[in-house]
């Protein structure tokens, strides 16, 4: 899974990927062009540690997440400019934005929510102009015999939509059906992907709640002190205690802030153990058995049987596998069954 950060200038968003990623040097965006800085992490899960120590597999696979630093994104940009930095955005599963609550030389007291009405509009106007775009295609195309009936229901679509943001509206507030989600699934608009809000605060911050932003976006919103965070998390473990303290943080919001990306892109995670591997795989939530075997390998949907299923819950009230044979706990599940996040599965198949 792909995550994106992005941010105003000062925002603190890099020092957010590098917390996340727990990488101390920070990300050149000058290389490349404005490239985002790209780093994979391993994610832990107690869950999977879990049956780590129980099976003592030969291999252990934790799930994997790529998360991409975006350069600042600025209202200087030229609306073509500000679209193409965000081009590589369009592709991702979901969003981390950054907004500044701390008090930062040279620039005007925090203002989260102000901060997140601009991004929102940078959003607006960068999917205005691949709208654009795409209708001075069907334009000239409209032009030549091979224009077609889906091309003229595209062009009625993105005429709609283009209005909508005009008023400077979200696509997510565009009334879509079924058909017409899939139609423009492809360009993967900004302003209508799920984002994660994380509001990096310090001295000065701290006027703004997280509900009040949660109210605006309709999604969560987290709290993170990431410089301290980041200084704390390169201490020994024995000496990070005393600092977190001292600056008034609770835990490290790592951990916290994956979790919840996952559950703002709407994947969930199932678990296969043995003594060969334990592995973590990630899924997207509402996927069936059958879709979830094909994840592992396309042969054992081809040949699928059935699942050999425990709960994560049931496993730990079980004290294991055996135990939750005895208890009734372990299901046999057919091919449409919905995964659970924290299943432990065995697919049955024949090829």
């Amino acid at each position: 899974m792909k995550i994106g950060i992005l941010g105003l200038p000062t925002s603190g968003k890099t020092t957010l990927f590098s917390l996340l990623t727990e990488f101390y040097d920070e990300p050149d965006h000058s290389h490349g062009g404005n490239k985002p800085a790209v780093r994979s992490v391993k994610v832990a899960d107690p869950r999977l540690e879990r049956l780590r120590d129980d099976y003592q597999p030969q291999k252990y696979t934790p799930a994997s997440l790529q998360f991409l630093d975006f350069p600042a994104m600025s209202s200087e940009s030229s609306r073509g400019g500000l679209a193409d930095l965000l081009a590589p955005a369009r592709e991702l599963e979901t969003l981390i934005v950054v907004l500044r609550d701390f008090e930062s030389p040279g620039q005007d007291a925090p203002d989260p929510l102000g901060d997140l009405t601009e991004v929102q509009g940078e959003f607006i106007i960068a999917d205005l102009v691949v709208v654009e775009k795409r209708l001075e295609k069907l334009e000239e195309r409209s032009r030549k015999p091979n224009f077609d009936d889906d091309d003229k229901r595209e062009q009625a679509l993105l005429g709609e939509i283009s209005e909508h943001l005009e008023l400077e509206k979200p696509v997510s507030s565009f009334p879509l059906d079924e058909l017409q989600r899939k139609a423009i699934s492809g360009f993967g608009f900004l302003s209508l992907k799920p984002y994660l809000v994380v509001v990096n605060s310090g001295e000065g911050g701290g006027e703004t709640g997280e509900d009040e932003i949660s109210s605006v976006t309709g999604g969560e919103t987290l709290r993170c002190n990431a410089l301290n965070e980041l200084e704390i998390l390169q201490l020994p473990p024995e000496d990070q205690g005393v600092f977190l303290e001292e600056y008034g943080i609770e835990s490290l919001s790592r951990e916290p802030i994956i979790a919840s990306a996952y559950r703002t892109a709407g994947r969930i995670s199932f678990f296969t153990a043995g003594e060969k591997e334990v592995r973590a795989w990630t899924i997207r939530d509402g996927t069936v058995a059958v879709d979830a075997a094909g994840e592992i390998h396309t042969d054992i949907a081809r040949g699928f049987i059935r699942a050999e299923i425990v709960s994560y819950g049931d496993y730990v009230a079980s004290d294991g596998i055996k135990g939750a044979r005895e208890k009734g706990k372990f299901r046999l599940e057919g091919k449409t069954y919905t995964m659970a996040d924290g299943d432990i599965v065995e697919f049955r198949f024949s090829v």
